[in-house]
C-alpha cells in the first residue's frame, strides 16, 4: 500500500490523508520535512516514529505545499471543503457544506481541542470572534483586536458577547484558554511551558495561578490526577 501512495503521488496534483492515515503518508516518504497533523491521540506517536516529519497536533487540518493532512474523520469534511473552495469557488463550496448539513468557514487552524470547548452563538459576529479566538489562543485577544477583526467597535462585540454569550469577551478569551490547557494536560504529554505558550499564557506562573483558581490545584497535580483518573476507568 505504502509503494502505491508513493507512485500514484508522483502523478497527483495533491495528496490529503485523513486522521491517523498521516502515518501512510509518512511511511512513503510524502511529509519529510513538511508540517502535518493528526488526530491529536495519535500526534505523539507519529512525532516519534517518524522525526522527519514536524508535526503539529493542534490544527484541524495543515496544507503544507501540494500535501494536505487532517485530524479525526470529521475534520477531513473541513479540508474537503476548503479544497472544493479553491478548485470550484465558495459558491458550490456552500452548496456542498449545506447538503452535508457542516459548517463552511472553520478554519484549519482551528485548534483540536478548541472543538470541545468552543460555543456556536447563532450570531454571525459572535460566532466569527468566536472562531477567531479559538484559532488565535497564543496571540494577543484584547477586546480590541477581536472587534477590529469582526469590523465593529469594542463596545458592540462587548455588548453581542453578553447577550449570546453571557459573559464579557475577555472572560470568554480566559475561560477558552484554560479549558484548552486543561484538555490538553489531561489528553497529552507535551510540556506544560509549551502547553502555557500554546495556549496564550504569558507565564508559567500565569498558567498555575488560573488553574489554582479554577482547579484548586497547579498544572502539574491537575495531570496527575487526570491520568489516574484516565488510568483507573480503563482498569
Amino acid at each position: 500500500m505504502v509503494a502505491h501512495v508513493r507512485r500514484l503521488a508522483t502523478l497527483a496534483r495533491r495528496v490529503a490523508s485523513v486522521c491517523t492515515g498521516a502515518t501512510v503518508l509518512a511511511a512513503a516518504g510524502l511529509l519529510d520535512g513538511r508540517r502535518a497533523t493528526t488526530h491529536w491521540h495519535y500526534a505523539d506517536a507519529l512525532a516519534r516514529q517518524y522525526p522527519s516529519v514536524h508535526v503539529d497536533p493542534r490544527p484541524i487540518f495543515i496544507r503544507d505545499g501540494r500535501v494536505a493532512t487532517s485530524a479525526g474523520v470529521t475534520s477531513a469534511l473541513d479540508l474537503t471543503l476548503a479544497l472544493v473552495t479553491e478548485d470550484c469557488g465558495p459558491d458550490l463550496a456552500r452548496i456542498v457544506a449545506q447538503a452535508l448539513v457542516t459548517y463552511l468557514q472553520r478554519p484549519g487552524n482551528q485548534a483540536q481541542m478548541s472543538v470541545f470547548t468552543a460555543p456556536n452563538p447563532d450570531h454571525v459576529t459572535v460566532r466569527e470572534a468566536v472562531a477567531y479566538v479559538t484559532a488565535h489562543l497564543a496571540t494577543t485577544l484584547d477586546t480590541a483586536t477581536v472587534a477590529k477583526h469582526c469590523d465593529v467597535s469594542a463596545r458592540q462585540l462587548h455588548r453581542l458577547f453578553i447577550e449570546h454569550l453571557g459573559m464579557p469577551p475577555g472572560r470568554f478569551v480566559r475561560r477558552t484558554r484554560l479549558d484548552t490547557a486543561a484538555r490538553l494536560l489531561s489528553t497529552t504529554d507535551h510540556p506544560i511551558g509549551l502547553v502555557a505558550r500554546w495556549c496564550g499564557f504569558t507565564s508559567l506562573e500565569t498558567l498555575r495561578q488560573a488553574f489554582v483558581a479554577q482547579y484548586g490545584v497547579p498544572p502539574s497535580q491537575y495531570r496527575s490526577m487526570s491520568t489516574a483518573l484516565v488510568t483507573g476507568s480503563r482498569l
